[in-house]
């Protein structure tokens, strides 16, 4: 009766006691720590299923896809909560998104195999152009990202490929394409690198501009630099890559080569833990955004 007690009483203490982590070559300076947590309140209501979040860096925003009541959630760069779009001819479930360098938003409708240009200023809502696009009939948009010069990446699931439009929105070129790799995110980093990564497989891949693979790395298993089953990935400024593993409730760090550094998070309920996250994003500033789906909420690390 007193080992059961004892073992309660650890497994509460690994649950509630607040997050902290440190690499081994990282000390406390370097430390990744909670900052808030973003969920259901009075303001927004009850915060269903999470599609994505994207960190506007021209207007200092941060949007969130509520993708069960079909809207996008806007907070400031204090992350208060401003205002919920709901489009007029509505978005069916809505996952991943970004906003343009011209204040577009663009959002993925996975049941529609659409995505959605929303031009806020011209109170319209439009399908991104694809008559440019080889096999368009059979795309199946996944995630997407931008570079710096306003290029948007677009996962076409369905042909295991990756779009590149231009900042007019106009079919530029099929940048990658890998006919046994099922991409399931994507990020480019400041200096155009393409990072992907293959949830099955348990691989991250880095490509140049011109879709050239120059780096692969990660593996399936039970090792502390292993993954059960990663979901997204990010990279930061200082080319440290963080994927994120839905099934050990942790977020993982490689070095620039993908040699592993450091996780942190476990599984919890208490700010700083994680349930089953899906989507991680870093802004400029080096702030992490998850997406702790089982807890129904962003959380929001630096």
């Amino acid at each position: 009766m007193i080992k059961k007690s004892i073992l309660v009483f650890s497994i509460f203490l690994l649950l509630i006691v607040p997050l902290k982590a440190y690499g081994k070559t990282y000390g406390k300076k370097d430390a990744i720590n909670i900052i808030t947590t973003l969920g259901s309140n009075q303001d927004i209501g009850i915060l269903g299923l999470i599609g994505g979040v994207f960190f506007d860096e021209i207007k200092k925003r941060l949007y969130v896809t509520d993708s069960s009541n079909c809207r996008i959630l806007s907070y400031d760069s204090e992350f208060n909560f401003l205002s919920a779009l709901h489009p007029k001819e509505g978005l069916k479930n809505p996952t991943s998104l970004l906003r343009t360098i011209d204040g577009r938003f663009l959002v993925v409708e996975p049941s529609k195999r659409n995505v959605v240009v929303i031009d806020v200023a011209q109170k319209s809502i439009n399908l991104l152009d694809l008559a440019e696009v080889s096999d368009s009939a059979t795309f199946n948009p996944g995630r997407m990202a931008i570079d710096s010069d306003g290029n948007i990446y677009i996962i076409d699931r369905a042909n295991n490929r990756i779009l590149v439009f231009n900042l007019n929105l106009k079919f530029n070129k099929e940048v990658i394409k890998e006919s046994k790799i099922r991409f399931d995110d994507i990020k480019v980093d400041r200096n155009g690198y393409i990072y992907t990564l293959s949830t099955l497989e348990g691989i991250a891949r880095k490509y140049d501009r011109s879709g050239k693979k120059i780096l692969e790395f990660g593996s399936r298993g039970k090792g502390r630099d292993e993954f059960s089953f990663p979901t997204s990935l990010a990279v930061d400024n200082k080319g440290l890559i963080y994927i994120v593993d839905q099934h050990k409730n942790k977020i993982f760090v490689f070095d620039r080569k993908g040699k592993f550094v450091f996780n942190f998070s476990r599984l919890g309920w208490i700010e700083g833990r994680l349930a089953t996250p899906s989507y991680i994003f870093i802004s400029s500033s080096d702030t992490i955004f998850v997406v702790d789906r089982g807890n129904s909420r962003v959380s929001i690390f630096k």
